[in-house]
């Protein structure tokens, strides 16, 4: 592959020019736009009909703008990469019910009342939520973090479901909410939501106060730090010059600032923390007073902070709280069809979601997926 294509492929992937960022946010705009005009065409068959002037004008800009994507990624695609190859498969035949639909403008001889035959095209367009899915973590890279970009995948996955629901009855001849207990169903939708907020208000307070906890110990951990830094200022300043000791506390103070931006490691904090001591330890060594305070207060400090820092919920608690959530949702959308079911759960998911999510980056108070309530926090 030349640098030229290479390069494309990378922007493609992981954009980082402007350009690159415009283009990403358009195509998965596009994208989301295009399941939820498929839910309108579903919702209301009779306003949304293959021959109809807005669905022709629709398609023909999905068409368009697919197939340009689609031209990029063939261009700059690693074609030894099997999973970038099935993408790519995918993309392909998302664009064959746009296809249909323009050609069947311009004369194509089909059949309208074949049903199966558009509901399998609508299938395969509805392919492309798994690119959105794919794509929905360029959208953090692209507006910046926030609850709207961390939640949007999810909106986007239960959009999804919606419209496969939807294709269920052309494609079998089925309404699946006939066969369902409406009061009964409510029930669910009222006992799984209680105990769904019940669990996120009691793990909220829970997380709060370890992230209060560990606020608290950062910063005790900085004035640890600092008296001895004063005091090396006062008791050895015959011994050790200021650039001397600038260099013994500087170093760990700027790998803190990088740690709490997210932009070190534990291991990479840990090891500085580790060269620091022993670097004081040397010094105060030979005064007995201040070699009791450097165990008693700077190293137990220290210790405590980064230890507290590397504590959270086993990760099989949030998989747990995220099935509860997508189950829950599950259920919101069999007890709310149409539009308005679809408003509310967009709402629901939001409101919902959201809290997991911000839950949850509390809990990992110091790490490199979100940043939300790291380092602006602990900096205070």
């Amino acid at each position: 592959m030349s640098p030229r294509f290479a390069a494309l492929n990378q922007q493609l992937n992981s954009p980082s020019t402007p350009l690159a960022r415009a283009y990403m946010a358009f195509v998965i705009a596009t994208i989301f736009g295009s399941i939820f005009f498929m839910f309108l065409m579903e919702e209301y068959p009779s306003y949304f009909t293959h021959d109809s002037s807005i669905v022709i004008a629709v398609e023909s800009f999905l068409l368009v703008a697919f197939t340009f994507d689609l031209l990029l990624r063939l261009s700059s695609a690693r074609f030894d990469d099997w999973r970038s190859n099935l993408y790519l498969l995918f993309d392909a035949l998302a664009i064959v019910p746009s296809l249909a639909v323009v050609a069947m403008a311009l004369g194509w001889e089909v059949h309208p009342e074949n049903i199966i035959f558009f509901t399998l095209l609508r299938l395969f367009r509805l392919l492309r939520i798994l690119r959105l899915l794919r794509m929905g973590s360029l959208l953090v890279q692209i507006l910046g973090i926030s609850v709207f970009t961390l939640v949007f995948s999810t909106i986007a996955l239960h959009l999804g479901i919606r419209v496969l629901v939807q294709l269920f009855e052309p494609l079998f001849g089925f309404d699946v909410h006939q066969y369902l207990d409406r009061s009964l169903l409510l029930m669910a939708v009222t006992a799984v939501g209680s105990a769904f907020g019940i669990s996120m208000a009691i793990t909220f307070g829970m997380v709060n106060r370890k992230r209060e906890d560990i606020t608290e110990r950062h910063r005790a951990a900085l004035d640890a730090v600092d008296a001895f830094e004063r005091d090396f200022r006062d008791l050895f300043a015959e011994t050790l010059s200021e650039s001397q000791r600038r260099q013994m506390f500087q170093p760990w103070r700027d790998e803190m600032q990088r740690y709490l931006r997210a932009r070190s490691s534990y291991d990479e904090i840990k090891a500085h923390s580790v060269k620091m001591l022993d670097d004081v330890r040397a010094v105060v060594k030979g005064r007995p007073s201040m070699d009791i305070v450097f165990h008693s207060v700077l190293v137990q400090r220290l210790s405590a902070f980064l230890v507290r820092a590397e504590l959270s919920f086993p990760p099989a608690f949030y998989q747990w709280m995220k099935l509860l959530a997508n189950l829950y949702f599950i259920l919101v959308m069999l007890a709310a069809p149409g539009i308005v079911g679809l408003c509310i759960q967009i709402v629901v998911i939001f409101v919902f979601y959201g809290l997991l999510v911000i839950i949850e980056d509390m809990d990992f108070a110091i790490d490199d997926d979100y940043t939300m309530f790291n380092a602006k926090i602990l900096q205070n």
